[in-house]
């Protein structure tokens, strides 16, 4: 029950995120706004004692006939008080609707105030949703155009340039979104302000709880009490990638610039260099740890299976 809660909340945040239901939520947001000054507006000219004063009894309808507001349904003096807040909210004036008594000029002059600053708050998140794909759009269009400067730069074949843009397609949204100053939240980790109780409860919600139950801060805590902070920066440094069945990640001899937390399947090596291709001067391979088939051996895993099912190897390398 508690997986399946975790997932539908994933889910739902996810849900949340879709610009669609974003800018849903606010129009949402502003038509209550708006009902509820609306309900204001109708009150206002129901507490007048002279009723043919109020703009519900100088409000015609029906031209022909003569048929005030007053004399129509509740619904459709909603509907037009909806109407007039609307045009006050909005700025537009059409000149048709507007304060008489010295009431109805309070409470405009209300409206006016109010509406200057809900309306200019909402409608900039209104835009700044819909314009954050533009946001986007343009980072990964960027980092294409490097590719595609760099492919015609060095001169590579058709098939190496499509697997790199392909890369930087796969990957341009996430190194967006995660581009924060990291530097700042430091700070405030390291910093004696943050309660005590949170500092507790933060290592165990990191990446879902993934990284707290990784076997590297299980050996370090076998070791020594780990200290509160150490998962919370060791988080700020941490990249979550995903990595294809049988694909290469690290070779023997390359620089050891990233350490790899395995969260989901097996990180293994399933052979090791051969003396005749290893350069001169250069360390052997290991060998397979003992035990390990066919050399497999997992590295940092939390459940290590011999092999990974067709998909995804998922990992948060740092």
């Amino acid at each position: 029950g508690k997986v399946k809660s975790q997932k539908s909340s994933h889910l739902w945040r996810w849900f949340q995120k879709q610009k669609g239901v974003r800018v849903v939520n606010l129009t949402c947001g502003l038509t209550w706004i708006v009902h509820i000054l609306a309900c204001g507006w109708y009150l206002c000219a129901s507490l007048h004692a002279q009723a043919e004063d109020t703009w519900v009894m100088r409000r015609v309808v029906d031209g022909v006939h003569g048929t005030t507001l007053a004399e129509r349904e509740p619904g459709d003096q909603w509907l037009h008080a909806m109407y007039f807040v609307l045009t006050v909210f909005t700025t537009v004036g059409f000149g048709d609707m507007s304060a008489f008594t010295s009431g109805e000029i309070i409470y405009v002059c209300f409206l006016m105030g109010i509406g200057a600053v809900v309306h200019s708050i909402i409608m900039g998140e209104v835009i700044n949703t819909v314009t954050s794909g533009d946001k986007i759009n343009e980072f990964v269009s960027q980092h294409r155009a490097l590719v595609e400067a760099f492919a015609a730069h060095t001169e590579l074949d058709e098939v190496a340039e499509s697997k790199l843009r392909r890369w930087v397609d796969l990957n341009a949204r996430a190194w967006f979104s995660n581009s924060y100053d990291r530097e700042g939240m430091k700070a405030l980790i390291i910093g004696e302000g943050i309660p005590r109780g949170l500092l507790d409860r933060l290592p165990h919600n990191l990446f879902s709880g993934m990284l707290h139950r990784n076997r590297f801060l299980k050996i370090c805590a076998g070791v020594c009490s780990t200290p509160p902070r150490l998962p919370l920066l060791l988080a700020l440094s941490i990249e979550r990638s995903s990595f294809m069945e049988d694909e290469i990640v690290y070779l023997a001899q390359d620089y050891p610039f990233c350490m790899f937390l395995v969260v989901k399947g097996t990180f293994a090596y399933v052979s090791k260099v051969r003396d005749s291709e290893q350069p001169a001067g250069a360390a052997p391979a290991p060998e397979p740890a003992p035990g390990s088939p066919g050399g497999s051996q997992p590295a940092l895993a939390d459940q290590a299976a011999p092999s990974s099912p067709g998909g995804a190897q998922l990992a948060i390398a740092a």
